[in-house]
């Protein structure tokens, strides 16, 4: 007889993609593994022998959300023959994650609030913009390494730049009518005239 295949990769898929659902829907706090179980057509005990708690899912989660989301993109990003190609490609990306995910930070703030682990729950948010601050900002430092950029403070820059575009998807929230690609492409082509060297142009 046959070995059983391992299904454990598929089954944990199958059960994050249907909390992430329940998650946008119903918030962090009105979410409950009843839900997460009905809508995934698996037992509560099989989501219990995945994941220890509703936060070790929601952590899950959101991780696997931003990994499957914004890495192929990053990669795509990082194909662009010049720096500021690869700039305007992971706005592109941020303004996509931010039309699609709509809401997905306050939930995690949601979450924060509400976990009893806060400290633990921060750290999972930090790691995640560590991540992507140095991916940007070796963009940048690679534009001032070809000339393509004047030399500037790429990391404290970075920081205010991630700063921008989470300050815009809670603007979204609050103005439905915000045409957030716009403002992106104001705002990247505001700052890339700034950061060419003398003598680059667009």
């Amino acid at each position: 007889m046959p070995p059983r295949p391992d299904v454990s990769a598929e089954r944990r898929a199958q059960i994050i993609e249907a909390a992430l659902a329940c998650f946008v829907r119903k918030g962090y706090n009105n979410t409950t593994m009843d839900d997460v179980s009905v809508a995934s057509g698996l037992s509560k005990g099989a989501l219990y022998w995945y994941f220890k708690s509703k936060d070790e899912l929601f952590e899950s989660a959101l991780s696997s959300f931003f990994e499957e989301s914004f890495d192929p993109q990053a990669i795509a990003a990082l194909e662009q023959p010049t720096a500021a190609g690869k700039l305007r490609m992971l706005a592109q990306t941020m303004v996509g994650l931010g039309e699609w995910a709509e809401g997905l930070f306050n939930l995690f703030l949601e979450f924060w609030a509400s976990s009893s682990h806060r400290q633990e729950a921060a750290s999972l948010w930090v790691d995640l913009l560590v991540q992507y601050k140095g991916i940007i900002a070796g963009i940048i430092e690679e534009g001032i390494g070809s000339g393509e950029f004047r030399p500037v403070d790429a990391e404290n820059l970075v920081w205010a730049i991630m700063a921008a575009y989470d300050g815009l998807a809670a603007y979204v929230m609050l103005i439905p009518d915000l045409d957030l690609k716009r403002v992106s492409e104001v705002f990247v082509e505001t700052l890339l005239s700034g950061l060419m060297a003398d003598g680059q142009g667009k």
